[in-house]
């Protein structure tokens, strides 16, 4: 591939190529991929979409806090059964909220450590304008006790 050919100007997502440069030599350069410097935008946006569809959904109670992570972060069924250490039927069922609604504590947690996040996410969601996301920082951290989480908001 030549150098005129290979570069691409997008910064958010960097990419190092090896290419003839015009003299016939080869060296590296940075570029952009093609897909990120034309489609992460879409991506990202159909991310968004899809996420706030699932919250509607959650909030209707259509499905459980389990289903919006396995799909947000997008966890197979067999690979989520697996790491929480039940079958594939009993993950189905949780899944939805007549079956979340009646998990233990102890299968929460196990939940909320695939997932990493607090046990206190799987059963609360802050939201928080777009516009007031750049002003306010969330932070959690963990406390002696594995089922409480401290959590901290400030405005930055």
């Amino acid at each position: 591939m030549k150098e005129k050919e290979a570069h691409i100007d997008f910064d958010l997502h960097p990419l190092v190529l090896y290419v003839e440069k015009e003299d016939g030599s080869y060296g590296r350069i940075e570029s952009a991929s093609f897909l990120s410097s034309n489609y992460l935008d879409d991506y990202l946006e159909k991310i968004k979409k899809w996420d706030r569809e699932l919250k509607d959904k959650l909030e209707k109670g259509d499905i459980s806090p389990v289903y919006y992570y396995m799909i947000m972060l997008e966890f197979g069924e067999s690979d989520l059964a697996s790491r929480v250490g039940i079958s594939k039927r009993k993950l189905r069922k949780h899944c939805k909220m007549a079956a979340f609604e009646k998990i233990s504590l102890k299968l929460l947690k196990r939940y909320a450590d695939v997932f990493d996040v607090p046990v206190s996410n799987m059963l609360n969601f802050i939201a928080i304008n777009e516009k007031d996301q750049k002003r306010l920082k969330i932070s959690t951290r963990k406390s002696n006790n594995p089922y409480i989480t401290i959590s901290k908001i400030e405005i930055q």
